[in-house]
């Protein structure tokens, strides 16, 4: 596909200064008035219910890019498949989308993306999305605002933050036998030791069969004022109320997950003092980019009865991405043309929606240095933004080679 495009090159409208010279507007998906664009995710299956808000989020960002006229005079034109987050239906999905209707390219908030990711890959089809999968990194045609499959990397940004809370020691929860939960630990554990916190145990724990009151003993006997977990956070919850009945009382608490409201109704204050960490801005920030995203869902995505929920957020980013590929490619915009020039972006931000920027032109496998980071309050009734110096976003650096090992 892209060397057809290249063939043509000299053929078609011309391109503006800067800009890499479309072939024709005659690319799959283009129309003179609109641009079709493919949409897969699970709208049934075992994890509908944990997408469920997908859609709403990429038809609230599209339905505003509408309103304002589209991009470079063309309407989008959503086409959206079931993938039911199975390998075999998102690949038979993908063939679809591309050869039969046709798209210019996809959006793909699954976590079966394997399906169709090399078949994606060898035709030049752009894809922006969520990085469910570790094969997100291995794709030059496949772009996200956020990696979490980052192996040999690291941020400084965690460490920061903990140690602006007097954060000294650290224990570590992980599930020992999950290989990304073991992973983003040794991440975590880097990002501390590059800001002077010893990282004194790591604790496998698992809800359900593991013993919340000996793990919260252990914390404490360690001196640790700092917990960091990467499992799920009822587990987090679990240690942290035991270790608070046993008479600790840790500086930070730190969870990957957790940023709701309803869990947070559900633990109640035995999560009291809990941040999480978010690669978008808070709903609690009440900033210009949250209130256009929560005025562009309650106009286009009405059905959804609460936008502000992280599914929705992270869709309504990946269709803003994909929206900016297709700027990027200009008036007479091709696959090819979508991906070369994506990828020279190097200020991303969707909107104001993203902690500082990203540099699609360096990020692909690599974590993002920006963050926001939210506490639950006193009450546990619900979250807090963590100032930084005025600012809600924490920005540190990169950690590579030696520095972004565990030792």
């Amino acid at each position: 596909m892209s060397l057809a495009l290249a063939l043509v090159a000299t053929a078609g409208c011309a391109a503006k200064a800067g800009e890499t010279a479309a072939a024709s507007c005659d690319a799959p998906g283009v129309t003179p008035d609109a641009v079709k664009v493919g949409l897969l995710y699970p709208d049934s299956g075992v994890l509908s219910e944990a997408f469920k808000a997908a859609r709403g989020g990429v038809e609230g960002r599209i339905g505003l890019a509408n309103q304002s006229g589209g991009v470079n005079g063309r309407g989008i034109d959503l086409v959206w498949r079931d993938d039911a987050a199975t390998a075999s239906t998102n690949g038979t999905a993908a063939r679809e989308l591309v050869e039969n209707v046709p798209v210019l390219g996809l959006i793909e908030l699954s976590t079966a993306v394997s399906g169709s990711a090399d078949y994606l890959d060898r035709t030049g089809v752009p894809v922006t999305g969520l990085t469910a999968e570790s094969l997100w990194n291995d794709h030059a045609n496949m772009f996200s605002f956020s990696y979490l499959f980052a192996k040999g990397t690291a941020v400084t940004t965690f460490g920061q933050y903990a140690r602006a809370q007097g954060g000294t020691r650290a224990v570590v929860l992980e599930d020992a036998a999950d290989g990304p939960s073991v992973e983003i630990a040794n991440q975590l554990i880097a990002s501390l030791r590059s800001q002077g916190i010893d990282t004194v145990d790591r604790v496998g724990y698992t809800t359900g069969s593991s013993s919340a009151a000996r793990t919260a003993q252990d914390v404490i006997d360690s001196g640790a004022d700092v917990i960091v977990g990467t499992v799920a956070m009822s587990s987090i919850a679990e240690v942290l109320a035991a270790v608070r009945t046993a008479g600790g009382d840790p500086k930070v608490v730190l969870s990957p997950s957790g940023y709701s409201q309803a869990l947070v109704r559900e633990q109640g204050p035995a999560i009291a003092g809990l941040t999480i960490w978010v690669n978008y801005t808070p709903f609690e920030a009440a900033s210009p980019a949250i209130r256009r995203y929560q005025k562009a869902m309650a106009d286009f995505a009405p059905e959804l009865d609460d936008p502000d929920q992280e599914v929705a957020v992270a869709s309504y980013i990946s269709a803003d991405l994909f929206l900016r590929g297709l700027e990027a490619a200009g008036s007479c915009p091709t696959r090819q043309a979508f991906i070369t020039d994506l990828r020279k972006v190097t200020d991303y931000d969707a909107g104001g929606l993203v902690p500082g920027t990203v540099d699609l032109s360096q990020n692909r496998g690599k974590p993002n240095t920006c963050y926001a980071f939210v506490r639950v309050n006193a009450t546990a009734t619900g979250f807090d933004l963590a100032d930084n110096n005025g600012s809600g976003q924490w920005c540190g650096q990169l950690l590579t080679g030696a520095a972004a090992g565990t030792g």
